[in-house]
């Protein structure tokens, strides 16, 4: 059997499988698939040969009754070094800092008084961390009133959030809040 033919059911215990973050015991499997012990343990069986069969860069494994997709041994060095890369790479953001960016990106370009107005305290500290990092840029001077200088995002931006345009985000009012409080 090949990974295109593998069953339904081998397909979620992969997907969840893989999404977990430490291993997971049968009866969670089953019931999270409401499946027989039987029925699961046929698909972790079909998992692991499609996996063995057709040389993936991962496996099944069950470690003391859990089971967890593993990368293979051979590959941990190539592994280790794409972590140790990649980790590097992180953008880690507070509340404020994300808020800010929020509203940088949906007023955009905006001034950092308009963003304070907006947020309702001082973005200058969130701000500074987001020009630092290279996901706001500024963009010019607001030309009436008191000269300010004007926040737009960067593709960096785009490219730590996932999104492929900035037309892409939702306006405030296309976010469903009421869903999000239940």
């Amino acid at each position: 059997m090949n990974y295109s033919q593998m069953s339904e059911l081998a397909r979620k215990v992969e997907a969840l499988l893989f999404v977990s973050p430490s291993p997971v015991t049968e009866r969670e499997l089953r019931e999270a698939l409401g499946v027989s012990g039987r029925e699961l343990r046929n698909a972790l069986s079909e998992l692991a040969g499609v996996l063995d069969a057709e040389n993936h860069g991962v496996y099944l494994r069950n470690i003391a009754g859990d089971w967890v997709i593993e990368t293979c041994p051979e590959l941990s060095e190539t592994v280790g070094n794409f972590r140790d890369n990649a980790g590097k790479k992180r953008v880690r953001l507070s509340r404020a800092a994300i808020e800010t960016a929020a509203v940088i990106a949906s007023k955009q370009p905006v001034t950092r008084s308009e963003i304070d107005e907006i947020r309702g305290v001082n973005s200058g500290s969130p701000l500074a961390k987001l020009l630092e990092l290279g996901l706001v840029r500024t963009a010019g001077r607001k030309k009436e009133g008191r000269p300010s200088l004007l926040y737009v995002t960067t593709v960096k931006f785009l490219e730590v959030f996932g999104i492929n345009d900035i037309g892409d985000i939702p306006a405030p009012e296309e976010i469903d809040t009421e869903e999000e409080a239940t």
